[in-house]
């Protein structure tokens, strides 16, 4: 019985001494893990100091800023690499414009108008899709810091901006042509099609008639009244003949210029002409109308010849491109669908150079 008694007691106590040893070691290892912890976090807010101490040291030293959105000198701005950049973007994506452009006298005033013409593409929607729509917000969104930041004295590290600012501050470009444009391209961004002819003529005016006195900004001519009424008209003839030419393209993207007044006023069912039915006639008459607005634009723009000084009239040298494309719209009966829209009348260059060699348009 002793024996029996003596096993129990000495067995409950090797339980209970392993228990101890038990609760010694967690307690042990929980303070082990605090002490780590507490080191690690301390040794963590160390470096993080010493760095950022580091970088406010070398940024004190040496003027350091965000490459983003750093403020450069003129004669640091572009690049070589960056005006071959938008020399080879404008040849690719907008001829007639860099034949245009081509033909301004001044080198300086060349490179303005390359630089405007490639900001127009960088700025334009390829498509209309709900995915590209959002992207064409976001790209809209960086040109409009861009530029808000270039006249704030901060330029973007990327080639058309550094080249933007470069000859914004040579020529003392108007800031807001260039919000007015990225404006425009905001509300198209939204809208589903254009109300109206007064619609129409303003959205043509609000970027092409932009672009225009920008380009005479080049040329250095601001602030004549004839020139900027010229610029106005010519500017809606070029932007309307624009959505002209771009009909079956945009009816490719469930998207149309067209506006309701005339797809009504004709019985135009746009979502047919979304699916392919043409409506030939119909559609005819609508771009008669549209055509016959431009025409009008265009004879004003033309009433101001011997008007406007050189080297003004070098921005005016599209005026034979509209011409050139109303008449051959014409010719197919305003049937957008025969125009031949990859090809240009094989003298219009020559009417071109003959333009600018005697200074008229």
């Amino acid at each position: 019985m002793f024996r029996n008694s003596g096993r129990i007691f000495f067995n409950s106590l090797k339980k209970s001494n392993f228990k101890l040893i038990n609760r010694n070691v967690i307690t042990n290892s929980g303070r082990l893990f605090s002490t780590t912890t507490t080191t690690t976090t301390t040794t963590t807010n160390n470096i993080k100091e010493s760095v950022e101490k580091k970088a406010e040291n070398i940024s004190n030293q040496d003027n350091i800023v965000s490459p983003s959105s750093k403020s450069i000198d003129i004669s640091d701005l572009a690049g070589n690499a960056d005006y071959n950049f938008v020399f080879e973007r404008i040849k690719t994506c907008d001829r007639e414009n860099y034949i245009n452009s081509l033909l301004i006298s001044d080198p300086i005033a060349r490179r303005v108008a390359y630089a405007i013409r490639v900001f127009n593409i960088e700025t334009v929607a390829n498509d209309h899709s709900p995915k590209s729509e959002k992207i064409s917000r976001l790209r809209l969104s960086f040109w409009k810091d861009a530029i808000n930041n270039i006249y704030n004295g901060k330029v973007y590290d990327q080639p058309l901006t550094r080249v933007l600012a470069q000859v914004i501050k040579e020529k003392k470009l108007t800031k807001t042509w260039f919000i007015k444009i990225l404006n425009r391209r905001e509300k198209d961004n939204q809208q589903v099609q254009i109300k109206d002819m007064d619609e129409l003529e303003q959205y043509a005016d609000d970027i092409h008639s932009s672009l225009i006195l920008l380009t005479l900004e080049g040329l250095g001519v601001k602030g004549n009244h004839d020139v900027e009424h010229c610029a106005s008209h010519l500017g809606k003839a070029i932007g309307i003949m624009v959505l002209i030419r771009g009909t079956i393209f945009h009816l490719g993207n469930r998207k149309t210029y067209i506006p309701v007044s005339l797809t009504t006023k004709y019985g135009i069912n746009v979502e047919s002409l979304y699916r392919g039915d043409a409506q030939l006639e119909k559609l005819q008459n609508a771009i008669y109308e549209m055509a016959s607005c431009a025409k009008l634009h265009l004879d004003k723009a033309k009433q101001f010849r011997g008007k406007i000084p050189h080297p003004a009239n070098e921005a005016f040298l599209s005026v034979s491109v509209v011409e050139d494309f109303l008449e051959r719209l014409r010719k197919v009966d305003f049937n957008i669908f025969e125009y031949p829209n990859t090809q240009q009348h094989p003298l219009l260059l020559m009417k071109l150079y003959k333009n600018k060699f005697f200074k008229q348009f």
